[in-house]
């Protein structure tokens, strides 16, 4: 199903967050741009082939019980040279698919409770906080529910 784009629809994009549509403009030559607004106070403007490429929906329920799903696999983290994990998580991250924040975040908290030999660094916690920061938001957002729940969600579903 195609994005609507309209002023006021929430949308996410990727590592940025959700967004909310602020704008619509016409530009001389006739492109359209989207301009986004974050909570965070940072403004995206987009040409709207950009965006319908870039942006995706906020997840639904369907989504999240996927994520929950995600969230709750007892998967065992590749022990592998921190670099590259990070290389793929910075991918998953960019992707910005609720599925990919959840197996990022699923990974590193296995990965620090197990405190697998050679990791996690320094770089790869502050992914794993970003990652989880987007989740929450995402969750609490379609589910209408404050961001410390959110949170305690993902905790409870990570406590396995």
């Amino acid at each position: 199903m195609a994005l609507r784009l309209a002023v006021g629809d929430l949308v996410v994009y990727a590592s940025h967050g959700i967004g909310r549509v602020e704008s619509r403009q016409s530009q001389q030559g006739g492109e359209e741009t989207l301009v986004l607004a974050f909570e965070s106070g940072l403004k995206v403007t987009l040409p709207l082939d950009r965006a319908r490429e870039a942006l995706r929906s906020l997840s639904g329920e369907q989504e999240l019980k996927t994520v929950q799903r995600t969230l709750r696999a007892d998967s065992q983290p590749a022990v592998e040279p921190w670099s590259r994990r990070h290389r793929r998580s910075q991918a998953k991250l960019a992707a910005g698919s609720v599925s990919d924040l959840a197996e990022i975040v699923r990974d590193g908290i296995h990965r620090q409770r197990r405190r697998v030999k050679g990791g996690p660094a320094p770089v790869e916690n502050q992914l794993l906080r970003q990652a989880r920061t987007l989740l929450a938001a995402e969750i609490a957002t379609s589910r209408g529910i404050e961001l410390d729940e959110a949170d305690a969600w993902i905790a409870r579903q990570t406590a396995g």
